[in-house]
């Protein structure tokens, strides 16, 4: 097999490779999602901290909890319903990252969640997200 061959069958998987990672979606990892894996101090950094970030919606989980990025991201509050919230939309979220813990979420945020909601908190229960202030859909252009 010739040098000029080997080129070809090695670049066509790469190829292949740029081409699927492209159509799969644009969730990337989130600034709340770096320091979630993050040593404690990096946890404590953004905890109360505002943050803007801009993602894919990767799961809506009721109409007030949704999820953003590759390792979805807990986002609360902002009626998903009435922004017509479709997973897969590109959104601009502002928002107090916190820490899950579902009593809280309802008290202080007043925040009523249904059934699915409340399960899904449970399980990320101490985890980081973020209660949204400003949710924005991002329009393709």
């Amino acid at each position: 097999m010739s040098t000029s061959s080997k080129k070809k069958i090695f670049a066509l998987p790469a190829a292949a490779a740029v081409a699927s990672a492209l159509m799969v979606g644009c969730a990337e990892e989130t600034p709340v999602q770096d320091a979630q894996e993050g040593d404690a101090s990096a946890q404590a950094a953004i905890l109360n901290e505002t943050v803007t970030m801009q993602n894919e919606v990767t799961e809506i989980v009721g109409p007030n909890l949704f999820t953003v990025g590759e390792d979805d991201t807990p986002v609360v509050g902002g009626d998903a319903a009435d922004q017509n919230l479709q997973e897969g939309d590109m959104v601009q979220v502002t928002g107090t990252v916190r820490q899950i813990v579902e009593t809280d979420l309802e008290t202080d945020w007043g925040v009523d969640f249904e059934d699915a909601e409340t399960s899904y908190l449970i399980e990320r229960e101490l985890d980081l997200g973020v209660v949204a202030d400003e949710i924005q859909v991002i329009e393709d252009n």
